[in-house]
């Protein structure tokens, strides 16, 4: 890793893990097979599949796009990606949107060997015992949206950042606050978890003590008061609407991360993408 900067910057960390993607592509001696599921036309999603597929194409991946509508199809595509050798890992796209087929089944259906995305049981569970390797040969897969939250702080503030601070979740998914949470408790920081449900007095409470500040909330319109967040605090934004006022925390100099330019989301698909070269064996 590079000296830290000081600062969070997603474009050159996210550069940084593209370069080591493409040195393990090289190193593998073959292209990894990608398969890309989505199960809705919302738009975030499908901006996030079509910057997928380009960064997977880049690297020198064979990524290959699918498209579910029922519950049927979505475990039958699963099964057959799963028996398929050319394919070393699977991404899907959530929420699918099949009531009779919840995702956290989903999930599971998903051989673990190729859980890019580390949501199978079997793959949360190693991180929640902090297990880097299974065995000697295969490394264990976490979760690329959190994994790529921690890159981006360890890159512009050195590995043992987080530890001693407390962070403030909000967003309590299977996708990304539980697992970020695990990933914050096992680095020695002190993580909060909230959601829609949490009482409004004690977020706010919360929020004026945290270190970090983590805010995934996919609802139009919700933006954490810049006013209650500590001026030497940071603040990452993993929603596709916004939830903070950027140019209020730019005036008080904040630092944080934003939902265009400075996205965790370019960070999260290296991950994926790195991920991707150790199912397939590197």
């Amino acid at each position: 890793m590079t000296k830290p900067t000081g600062r969070l910057d997603c474009q050159e960390t996210a550069q940084h893990y593209r370069e080591l993607v493409r040195q393990n592509v090289q190193e593998l001696g073959f292209a990894p097979g990608l398969a890309v599921v989505l199960g809705s036309e919302d738009p975030g999603s499908v901006l996030y599949r079509n910057l997928l597929l380009r960064d997977g194409e880049d690297l020198g991946f064979i990524v290959k796009p699918y498209l579910v509508q029922s519950s049927l199809q979505v475990a039958k595509l699963v099964a057959q990606l799963n028996q398929d050798r050319a394919t070393h890992g699977i991404f899907i796209f959530y929420p699918l949107g099949c009531p009779d087929l919840p995702d956290d089944e989903v999930m599971d259906l998903v051989d673990p060997a190729k859980d890019i995305e580390g949501l199978h049981s079997i793959n949360i569970g190693y991180l929640a015992k902090y297990r880097k390797w299974l065995g000697q040969e295969r490394r264990a897969i976490m979760p690329c949206t959190g994994r790529a939250v921690l890159k981006v702080i360890k890159q512009g503030y050195g590995e043992d950042h987080l530890a001693g601070k407390t962070v403030l979740v909000i967003n309590d998914s299977l996708r990304i606050g539980r697992p970020l949470t695990a990933m914050v408790a096992n680095l020695r920081g002190t993580p909060i978890l909230c959601h829609h449900d949490s009482n409004p007095e004690h977020l706010e409470a919360f929020i004026r003590l945290a270190d970090v500040i983590v805010s995934a909330v996919p609802v139009s319109g919700y933006c954490l008061p810049a006013e209650q967040i500590r001026e030497d605090a940071l603040c990452i934004d993993l929603s596709h609407e916004g939830n903070f006022n950027f140019e209020a925390l730019r005036e008080r100099g904040i630092t944080f991360t934003d939902n265009s330019r400075n996205s965790v989301g370019r960070v999260t698909r290296a991950m994926a993408l790195l991920n991707l070269t150790y199912a397939a064996g590197w």
